[in-house]
This record gives structure tokens, C-alpha cells and sequence, in this order.
């Protein structure tokens, strides 16, 4: 199968094994394992894999193969940030190490439980590494099985590298190669003393001993050039005929062909098995460091002694300080209290761009370089919580082991106080829902028991008024007046708590029956008449208007409140407005005023409980409106309120027919 895409990709092949077994019908869950290499073209490669990922919607991962060879500064750096920009992308990472990278992959897809590795081809290769990478594409194709295998070929980048994973070249420094050059030289100096007593021959094995044990304190190359050194000194000065690189006797040729290839391959097993020694203690102290940060971190007390314990933890390991950067305000990170690493204040956006890109910035990395500081994400289950900042050594740029054990902290400290900000939450949700649940049960008992001695009073008030108004003084008229106006106005206040405590507990279930429009606005102008009073009312109600199933009494205390309301926050002489009619298959009432209008950015928080406009008339209590909305959405119904262009509000409300 071939893909063209003329952005980053040159062509993409599908290829599988023939000798694969033919996988299920219908892969129901996919899961993609891209592996990468030190290279530009791995970039491509990450995305090209996110946008295949994102497409399928199923989980990726990235993995590099770690061969027991030493990466070049510049393609650590470049490998650093090919993995910062999948996690960045949602990836998981992972870093493994394997003298086979074919192995190495397929044993990551296995553990995994991957279903299609991605791999990547740069295009204009050189002839061996082509047939090098061919080769390694034909084992893996041949030990796959039913994994699907994607070959993507890409212009080829600065040191690309075809397959994930390096050549098992072990490089020496110029120390190492001088060691080599001078024990070659001690031995060839010794063995002109000792040869006349133990034999030409005798003085090889000497060569091959030395070589076998420099070979466990130097590199592969240093060992390589020691073997063939050696050799060439034992032909030259003590195989006859002597001074001379010829070869007299069959069985010297012999003897000098072995000596070769034993010193190679002895050369080569014990670096090998000293570059695998190395990375196995790499490992483990990875494993210790992490699993000691975990330790101490949930073994924390608090928050603060949470981040108190990982940096201290991060200084003992990185030998150096750190900085824990949190997010304060919308834009802005502040330095947590625990941090032993002061970050300067011109580095501050460093750390913005990080947390807001999720990428490592600053030294030894492409963004910022010229910052003093290592900066890092913390982020957890694709949620950034802040930036870690170490002050790292100028002497040397980390290794990839250092990289990504700085990843692993960084993420291990992520979801420690992700952890602790969740819990954080968890507790003030379950805080505040307690009150919540006292206040309620405050209110209803409160005003169950104003109830009854408002009941007296206004019983009170009303016989003093029907029985003994000719008794009384205009004052105390008056005054009697103020009284009952007050104890209604307070009765209406405990029924809309009553009535919100119903609301929210679910006790108030509509009992819909078919209602006519007319007798309700009719009802609810009287209910209103008092309040409007000062007020032009219209009632503007459509001919021929249908029955409509309703609660008459929840909806009568919708157009009260909604009247009351209107009268309440309106000068006196303006026109209130209720109107009622059918518009697409719903059934509209609509009570506007003449008012002021509301702020429009009042207005999405009109219906909530306790809210009053900033401008509102005082004595109000901001329960109306959210009885309101609680009300029509019990008869699944909506209502909102807009300000119209002719000055006022209008609220309008929809019942579905």
C-alpha cells in the first residue's frame, strides 16, 4: 500500500511478512509504537504517528533503543527533543536498552500490547547503511507476527538514522586511544627481553592478553587499534624473518591470522560486555533514584513538605538545586517556598513558554539556550501543572541517561502534586457540599418555624384593620399598614426559600393537566395588582390559543415573580407587558418592561441563586429569577431574558406543546 503526502512525507510504504500469519477479523483496539532514533526525520516521524493516532483515537507510544554506543552531544540534544515533543504530544516514552534494537522493539510491542510499529526510512542513503537497514527491516518483517509493520520514508535530515537504535561502535576518547598506543609499545619494549627465553611465539599471547585486559577499562575503538598495533609490532619485530611484514612459515600465517581475529573478538565481547555492564548500572540507578522520589514523596505530610522532599530528592541525584515553579494566577508562575534555586527574573518567561508549550527550554536545549537554568514541565495525564528549573553544570551537556531520568522526575513530581491538587478539590467539593446541606436544612427549619408566629402577625394586623380601624389614629394606620405590608413582603421571602429547598431536594414534582392561558394571566395579574399599581399593565394574549398541560400553580408562581420583579426594579409609570402566544410548537410567555435594561454581562448569571445585578434596587433577595428558571425547567421548558432594543428587559418563556 502507498501513501503520498506532499507535506513531510516522500512516500509511505505498508509492507508485511509473507510468512505472517493472517491477524483476526477486525482489530477492534489499535495501539501504535513508533520507534526513533537521533535524528531530524524522527520529528516527521512523531508526527506523522500523533495524526495516525489521532485518527484511529487509540493510545501511542514512543520508543528509543538505547545500543551500547555513546551518543555525540548533538544528537543527544536532538534525541531530547524529539522525545519532549511526543510527550508533548501525548505519547508515552520509552527508553530501553538492547544490543538487538529489532529485539528491543519487538520484546517493547510485546509488553505493551502494541498492534502496528511505525519506523522510519530516510530517503538518499549511502548503499551499506541501506543494506544494513534492509536487513534489519527483513528480521523484524520475519519476527513480527501478526504485528502490522509501517515503513515511512522521509527526506533524509543531519546525522539520520534510518532505524531506530545506533551502530555498535564504541567510541574512545584521545586518552584512551594514547593508553592503548603505549602498552602496545610497553609490552613490544618487555618483550624484547623475554622473547629470547619464552619464544616469538610466546610473546603473542602476551599481546593478547594485555589487548583482553585494556579492554575492560577502554572503549572499542582503543581495543581495535591495540589488536591491529600489536599485530603488526609481532609480524615486524619477532616473526621471521624479522623487520619485515612477510610471513615465512604456513604455520605462522596461521598463528598470525588467529592472533588477529581472537584480539578482535575478545576486544569486542569485553567492551560489549562493558558497555552492557554500564548500562545495567544505568538502569538500576534509575530505578533506585525513582523509586526513592516515590518514597519520600508519598510519604509526605503535606503539600509544602511534599515539594520540600522532591527537591531535596532532585539535589541529591542531579547534584544540583531546583526550582519548583507553580502557577499563581492566570499567566503567571511563582516560585514554590521549597525551592533551594532563586530563578532570575529575566528567565521568568522561559518558564511561561515552557508551562505553556510543554517543551524543555534553556540550557543545553534549541529553545532559549542562553538561559541559566534547565526548565522543565511538570506535567501529568496531559494536564500541566508547572516547571521545574535546575541550575545544571556548564561543563557538559547531560547524557541521554541523565535526559531521561530528568523526564521521568519531572513527570513522578507531576502526578504527585496533580495527586494532591485533586484531593485538594475532593475536599473542599465534599467541604462545600456539607455546608450547602446544613444551610438548607438551617433555612427549612428556620423558616418553618417563622411561619407561625408570621401567621399570627398578620393575623393580627388584619382584624386590627377590619375591626378597629375607627378606633385608630391615622398614624397608627399607617403604621399598621407598614406592618402588614412587611410581614407579607416577609412571607413571600420564606415561601421562595421554602420553595428553593423543594426545588433543589427534588420534592417538587408538576402536576401538569391541561390549563387554559387566559384564566393564568388573568390569576396572575391579580395576584400582581397590588405591585402594580403604580404601573401601566398590558395583556397582550393571542385568539384561539390551545390548552396546554402545566402545573396552574407552578406557573402561576412563575408570571408572579416574574411580575414582581418587573415592577420592583422599573420606575413607576412605565409598562410592564405579558403576552402569550404559540410559536413553533412551543408555547411563549413573555413579560417585558420599560426599565433601565440589565448589564450584558449580568445577564448569563441572572438565574443564579443569590445573584443581584451590580446596579439592582436594594431589597431584593436574588431568589426569583432562580425559582423561575427551576420552575419552567420542571416542565421542561426554558426561559431567558434579553435587553430589548427599545430599552427594557424581556423575558421570555418556552413550554413545549
Amino acid at each position: 500500500m502507498l501513501n503520498k503526502n506532499s507535506n513531510e512525507l516522500e512516500s509511505g510504504v505498508h509492507e508485511k511478512s509473507q510468512m505472517m500469519p493472517i491477524p483476526e477479523q477486525g482489530k477492534l483496539e489499535q495501539r501504535l509504537l513508533v520507534g526513533v532514533s537521533p535524528s531530524l526525520t524522527s520529528e516527521q516521524l512523531v508526527r506523522w504517528t500523533h495524526r495516525l493516532a489521532r485518527a484511529l483515537n487509540c493510545w501511542w507510544g514512543v520508543v528509543y533503543v538505547e545500543t551500547t554506543s555513546l551518543l555525540p552531544e548533538e544528537e543527544q540534544v536532538q534525541l531530547s527533543r524529539t522525545l519532549a515533543l511526543a510527550r508533548s504530544l501525548g505519547a508515552e516514552v520509552i527508553t530501553m536498552t538492547a544490543s538487538d534494537v529489532v529485539q528491543g522493539l519487538l520484546r517493547t510491542a510485546l509488553q505493551r500490547g502494541v498492534t502496528q510499529i511505525i519506523i522510519g526510512k530516510p530517503v538518499g542513503v549511502s548503499y551499506p547503511r541501506l543494506f544494513r537497514n534492509d536487513r534489519r527491516l527483513e528480521k523484524l518483517l520475519r519476527q513480527s507476527g501478526e504485528l502490522d509493520i509501517h515503513v515511512v520514508r522521509f527526506k533524509e535530515g543531519p546525522f539520520a538514522k534510518s532505524f531506530p537504535g545506533q551502530e555498535l561502535v564504541q567510541g574512545s576518547t584521545v586518552r584512551e586511544y594514547l593508553i592503548a598506543v603505549l602498552m602496545v609499545l610497553a609490552v613490544t619494549w618487555t618483550g624484547q627481553f623475554v622473547e629470547p627465553l619464552i619464544g616469538y611465539r610466546a610473546v603473542a599471547w602476551i599481546y593478547l592478553t594485555i589487548i583482553v585486559v585494556m579492554a575492560t577499562f577502554i572503549g572499542r575503538g582503543a581495543t581495535l587499534l591495540a589488536a591491529a598495533l600489536s599485530a603488526l609490532l609481532w609480524d615486524f619485530l619477532f616473526e621471521q624473518p624479522r623487520f619485515s611484514f612477510s610471513i615465512a612459515s604456513a604455520e605462522d600465517r596461521v598463528l598470525f591470522a588467529m592472533y588477529l581475529v581472537i584480539a578482535v573478538a575478545l576486544g569486542q565481547m569485553v567492551a560489549r560486555i562493558r558497555a552492557q555492564e554500564r548500562a545495567e548500572r544505568e538502569r538500576q540507578e534509575r530505578a533506585t533514584a525513582l523509586q526513592l522520589l516515590t518514597r519520600e514523596v508519598t510519604q509526605a505530610s503535606s503539600f509544602d513538605d511534599m515539594l520540600k522532599r522532591a527537591v531535596e530528592q532532585t539535589a541529591g541525584v542531579f547534584k544540583t538545586e531546583s526550582a519548583m515553579l507553580l502557577p499563581s494566577s492566570p499567566g503567571r508562575l511563582s516560585p514554590h517556598p521549597a525551592s533551594s534555586f532563586k530563578v532570575p527574573e529575566e528567565e521568568y518567561p522561559v518558564a511561561a513558554w515552557v508551562f505553556e508549550h510543554g517543551q524543555a527550554a534553556g540550557s543545553f536545549t534549541a529553545n532559549f539556550p542562553s538561559a541559566t537554568a534547565h526548565y522543565l514541565p511538570l506535567s501529568a495525564h496531559g494536564g500541566k501543572v508547572g516547571v521545574m528549573g535546575l541550575p545544571l553544570p556548564r561543563t557538559s551537556s547531560p547524557t541521554i541517561h541523565q535526559r531521561n531520568l530528568l523526564d521521568a522526575f519531572s513527570e513522578q513530581i507531576a502526578v504527585v502534586i496533580q495527586r494532591h491538587q485533586m484531593q485538594e478539590v475532593s475536599e473542599k467539593a465534599k467541604l462545600l457540599a456539607e455546608s450547602e446541606r446544613l444551610s438548607k436544612t438551617l433555612l427549612n427549619s428556620i423558616s418553618h418555624e417563622i411561619r407561625t408566629p408570621l401567621a399570627a402577625i398578620q393575623s393580627a394586623t388584619t382584624n386590627m384593620v377590619e375591626y378597629g380601624h375607627a378606633d385608630l389614629s391615622n398614624t397608627q394606620k399607617s403604621m399598621v399598614s407598614e406592618i402588614q405590608e412587611a410581614s407579607e413582603r416577609l412571607n413571600r421571602l420564606v415561601g421562595k426559600v421554602l420553595d428553593m429547598s423543594r426545588l433543589e431536594s427534588g420534592q417538587i414534582k408538576p402536576n401538569f393537566a391541561p390549563c387554559e392561558v387566559s384564566e393564568l394571566t388573568l390569576m396572575a395579574e391579580g395576584e400582581t395588582r397590588k405591585e402594580l399599581a403604580h404601573h401601566k399593565l398590558a395583556i397582550d394574549i393571542a385568539p384561539d390559543l390551545p390548552l396546554v398541560r402545566m402545573d396552574f400553580e407552578l406557573m402561576l408562581h412563575v408570571l408572579t415573580n416574574l411580575l414582581s420583579n418587573a415592577a420592583f426594579h422599573t420606575p413607576a409609570g412605565t409598562e410592564v407587558r405579558l403576552s402569550a402566544k404559540v410559536e413553533d410548537g412551543a408555547m411563549l410567555f413573555i413579560v417585558a418592561d420599560g426599565g433601565p435594561g440589565i448589564p450584558a454581562e449580568s445577564i448569563p448569571h441572572l438565574f443564579e441563586k443569590f445573584y443581584r445585578a451590580p446596579n439592582a434596587r436594594t431589597g431584593g433577595t436574588g431568589l426569583g429569577l432562580s425559582l423561575v428558571k427551576g420552575f419552567v425547567e420542571a416542565h421542561h421548558g426554558e426561559v431567558k431574558a434579553e435587553n430589548r432594543a427599545t430599552g427594557g428587559t424581556a423575558f421570555t418563556i418556552s413550554l413545549p406543546l
